[in-house]
């Protein structure tokens, strides 16, 4: 009786997990937010855009992460069709570099994060370049040293496991 019981109350998990999978479901809406250019430098200027659902009104994004006012309303963007919105906006001079996420909230109620990149230069840090002056002979020297050592231990076990093969305890 309690084996029929259990296979039940599987049965029904596995059917009610079954049920949520194929019925439609409906899904958080997210507002597209995008950045151009991403990487700029503080003082420097950038588009901010918001395409949010088509009975969207209004957005605005909080510029806090940056330095800047906690609401800044964003300007439609008929260009860009219905529910879409732009501002053009400056990075605080007193902007640390490192990348920052401005929140977005529509008035539909869709939500979305654009990332600005500040940089002393506003290009994008890293990738695209070296820096090293070459290979450091400290470090080559050190790196060679070590696999010796390693390589020397490595011949002294193998002799010593050799040397005791034939010696051992019943």
């Amino acid at each position: 009786m309690g084996t029929s019981l259990r296979r039940a109350a599987l049965s029904a998990a596995i059917g009610v997990a079954a049920a949520t999978l194929v019925s439609p479901s409906v899904a958080l809406a997210a507002a597209d937010v995008t950045v151009n250019p991403s990487a700029v430098a503080p003082g420097g200027r950038f588009t901010l855009a918001a395409y949010c659902g088509a009975g969207a009104v209004s957005a605005s994004v909080s510029s806090t992460p940056i330095g800047g006012p906690s609401e800044i309303t964003l300007n439609p963007y008929t260009d860009g069709g219905p529910g879409a919105f732009n501002a053009e906006l400056t990075v605080p001079s007193t902007t640390l570099p490192g990348t920052y996420q401005l929140n977005v909230t529509c008035s539909d109620g869709e939500t979305g994060a654009g990332t600005l990149v500040v940089s002393p230069t506003g290009a994008p840090a890293g990738g695209g370049g070296s820096t090293s002056d070459g290979p450091s002979r400290a470090l080559l020297g050190a790196g060679s040293g070590l696999l010796a050592v390693s390589g020397l231990s490595g011949v002294v076990l193998l002799f010593r496991s050799r040397r005791y093969r034939g010696h051992h305890c019943a």
